[in-house]
């Protein structure tokens, strides 16, 4: 068989640049993968579904299992990345964080005026189906669902109780979870 691209790695940016590049009904596409792809998300196993396992995420079926070590006086440490279609997405915590608006726009005054936050926003709301949020900061019809979880929920209680001090400080309080 022959192919116009092949995308070689189904992690985010693949799987993306695939499915962007296969709009076109003229280009033939191939996304090759080396870890498992799941039909249906009830075919997929509870490490991949549920997404907020951090055991499972590191050590894992679908992490590749590097390990890395800076100085020979330090321990090893598991560096979780996924090995299955989504790549470290499909294993990291389904965490979705955009950036800070104002990094875009000093890598922009940097000299790569196409990354300002302006620039990017279309981009973040085309991936986007926010269920929590509309408007001209939050997309409505893309192919990742985006929600918020309330502070009773397992995966908001692991991500604030690590910055405790800040909500002391001003930084963190009241419904500040977006």
């Amino acid at each position: 068989m022959r192919y116009d691209v092949i995308v070689i790695g189904a992690g985010s940016a693949g799987c993306v640049m695939a499915s962007r590049l296969s709009e076109d009904p003229r280009t033939s596409v191939l996304l090759l993968e080396a870890g498992p792809d799941y039909p249906t998300f009830a075919h997929l196993p509870d490490d991949l579904k549920l997404g907020n396992n951090v055991w499972l995420s590191a050590y894992g079926p679908h992490n590749w299992g590097y390990v890395a070590q800076l100085t020979p006086q330090q321990n090893r440490l598991t560096i979780p990345r996924g090995k299955a279609t989504g790549g470290s997405s499909a294993v990291n915590g389904q965490v979705l964080y955009r950036g800070i608006p104002e990094d875009y726009d000093n890598w922009a005054s940097w000299g790569n005026t196409e990354w300002s936050y302006a620039q990017v926003l279309p981009y973040f709301r085309k991936m986007e189906n926010d269920a929590d949020f509309g408007g001209e900061f939050h997309g409505k019809d893309g192919p990742v669902p985006v929600r918020r979880y309330t502070r009773e929920g397992s995966v908001s209680i692991a991500l604030i109780d690590p910055v405790n001090p800040l909500r002391f400080t001003g930084y963190i309080g009241g419904d500040q979870l977006n």
